[in-house]
């Protein structure tokens, strides 16, 4: 079993995507063409893109949960989250913070603080994720896993915020676009980060693989 986030993206998160790539097929009864229905791929990239951001925090999450829950001491977690919750701690305006860290305490700050963190993601491009993950959980470049290249995924969510910005004025995304180039390699994408994932809790904490990898269709 891959991980729960990726599980939850998978069964939960691209159902509507698909119910939409389904309704057009259904009202374009199979032909080429416009159809008048922009609206159905512009929305089927706006939940796409929102699934890819809520995969991607969330799985950013569960590393941060299986590492601390691995790890006797803050010191056992990869340098960069030391480094991180050493500095949040430090300036934080709460006097007793550090207070917080004795005994197991530091694991429950330091999965907080992830959580926090990683909600501030709005924008899902490889440069915010690379960053965000390097800083919360020590993970570098984890965009560099993907067989895609940073290019389609950062070209991707700039289709979504266009379309977040100008609606129905937005360049025209053909069903053939959303389906096979956009939905597919997001899946793809998606697929790969977490293997990525997997290896990387194996390497950085002891212990198996926290789930399996999943073989790319």
């Amino acid at each position: 079993m891959p991980s729960k986030a990726l599980k939850k993206f998978s069964t939960k998160m691209l159902v509507d995507v698909e119910r939409l790539i389904e309704s057009h097929g259904t009202l374009s009864h199979g032909g080429k063409g416009k159809h008048g229905l922009g609206h159905i791929t512009r929305s089927g990239i706006f939940l796409l893109c929102a699934s890819w951001e809520l995969y991607i925090e969330e799985v950013a999450i569960e590393i941060a949960g299986v590492l601390s829950s691995r790890a006797t001491s803050p010191h056992k977690l990869p340098l960069g989250a030391q480094k991180e919750l050493s500095r949040m701690v430090s300036n934080h305006k709460n006097d007793l913070k550090p207070l917080e860290l004795a005994g197991a305490g530091w694991e429950q700050v330091y999965n907080n603080h992830v959580i926090e963190e990683v909600r501030r993601l709005n924008t899902p491009k490889s440069g915010p994720i690379d960053e965000i993950y390097k800083k919360t959980i020590g993970w570098e470049d984890p965009s560099k896993n993907w067989s895609c290249g940073t290019d389609f995924i950062n070209g991707f969510v700039k289709i979504r915020g266009d379309i977040a910005h100008k609606g129905s004025e937005a360049d025209y995304v053909k069903i053939a676009e959303l389906r096979d180039k956009y939905n597919a390699g997001i899946i793809k994408t998606a697929i790969e980060h977490d293997n990525a994932a997997c290896d990387f809790v194996k390497n950085n904490s002891e212990g198996d693989r926290p789930w399996r990898r999943k073989n790319i269709d």
